[in-house]
């Protein structure tokens, strides 16, 4: 009896001093464990990321509908056509672009070939010493231009916004005194390029049996047309109100364009082709009226064509209640490459752009009227201000923090001080 008592009494203590022993290991596991388990935990409730560098900006978009960028080419005589340039072609103003054969549009052009003749070369002699002064200054622009350009990009990469404003209003009055020079240039070349129009038209039809069609201005010969490519004038679209706008847009992308052929039998008027030279754009940007950006005439803005990036462009009139509740944005763009010239696109207007660490708008917290973020120093969440340049939809563009810098992204004054790691 005895023994049994010191048996249960040695088993007990067995089955206390292995609990006892497991219980050391598993405190000793936990003692190790318990960083890894108390960072997983606090990944779990506290979110922590790192903001991009990057942009944000102010847009409304719309239906806009493009016009001035092009000039139409028509048929001045009935007859069979040949074309003397292909699709895609570089043309300069004079250069011939195709022939039509008809007698009956030859007549004696001697005395008006000699006029027209004797104009050209007189006009030519009177501002031979304006174009070349004129040249040598558009180059020296260029050059100014181009360095203005790269030193705004170099701007835009260090991050800098004093020095970015610095720079883009240095580039922008690069370009502006580019453009006035252009300008001047091109009103000699417009008189210039009409005399040689009637010229070579008037040799044509004096040497042979065909009519020519020449280059009104240079750019690029599209043999591609639309029926609705001549109604795209600036005349037209002026009188147009936002829903007639918003109509000829989507026809426009309807539009199925064709060609016309080499040896085929046109009539008087009828489109052949078109010349995009990209000079001196015009367009009509339909948007709500309750989303019109505050903005009037002469402003310079961004305008996002499709997906392409952004050019410059000024704003000509605003015209609100057309129907009501829709306006019409009105602009100009100086210059657009053709390769990116379209009839119609849906467009977006920018009229603000602010650059900096983009993060979430619930990373924000306010401290005694202060904006800041947590910043995550070791494992600590500390309060940080920072300056709010944009909040757009769910993100913020703000500066004072770095794109390398951690940040509570789900900022809450409870994490103030605390560990989140």
């Amino acid at each position: 009896m005895a023994k049994r008592k010191r048996s249960r009494r040695k088993k007990l203590s067995n089955h206390m001093r292995n609990a006892a022993i497991a219980l050391v290991f598993m405190l000793l596991g936990l003692t190790l464990l318990w960083p890894y388990i108390r960072s997983a935990f606090l990944r779990a409730i506290v979110p922590i990321g790192r903001g991009t560098s990057g942009v944000l900006d102010e847009r409304v978009s719309g239906d806009a509908v493009f016009c001035s960028g092009q000039t139409v080419l028509t048929a001045p005589a009935p007859g069979s056509i040949r074309f003397t340039v292909k699709h895609g072609d570089s043309v300069r103003v004079g250069d011939p672009i195709a022939e039509i054969g008809d007698k009956d549009a030859l007549a004696s052009v001697s005395e008006n070939l000699a006029s027209a003749q004797a104009q050209l070369r007189m006009y030519e002699a009177q501002t031979a010493d304006v174009f070349q002064d004129l040249s040598g200054i558009i180059q020296e622009c260029y050059q100014r231009a181009v360095a203005a350009f790269y030193n705004l990009q170099t701007a835009f990469a260090s991050g800098d916004t004093s020095n970015y404003l610095e720079k883009y209003h240095g580039f922008d009055h690069e370009v502006d005194e580019l453009s006035q020079h252009r300008a001047k240039l091109m009103v000699l070349e417009d008189e210039r390029s009409k005399l040689v129009s009637q010229v070579e038209m008037m040799q044509q039809i004096a040497s042979s049996s065909s009519v020519k069609i020449l280059a009104p201005v240079s750019g690029i010969f599209c043999a591609d047309i639309t029926a609705l490519d001549s109604r795209l004038t600036e005349a037209n679209l002026a009188a147009m109100d936002a829903s007639e706008l918003s109509v000829l847009a989507r026809e426009i992308k309807d539009a199925t364009e064709y060609r016309v052929e080499d040896g085929q039998e046109i009539a008087y008027g009828d489109l052949i082709g078109r010349i995009v030279s990209g000079e001196n754009v015009k367009f009509c940007l339909t948007v709500k009226t309750e989303q019109r950006p505050d903005i009037r005439s002469g402003s310079k803005v961004l305008l996002e064509i499709g997906s392409n990036a952004p050019v410059y462009c000024t704003i000509s009139s605003i015209i609100d209640g057309k129907p009501p509740g829709y306006s019409v944005i009105s602009g100009e763009i100086d210059y657009l490459a053709p390769d990116r010239y379209v009839r119609a696109s849906h467009a977006s207007l920018i009229t603000r752009r602010e650059q900096g660490v983009i993060v979430p708008v619930k990373s924000l917290i306010d401290k005694n009227g202060q904006i800041g973020v947590l910043l995550v120093q070791k494992t600590y969440a500390v309060f940080h201000p920072v300056e709010v340049r944009m909040i757009r939809g769910d993100q913020a563009a703000v500066q004072g923090i770095s794109e390398t810098s951690e940040i509570v992204l789900n900022g809450m004054r409870f994490f103030e001080g605390r560990r989140v790691r």
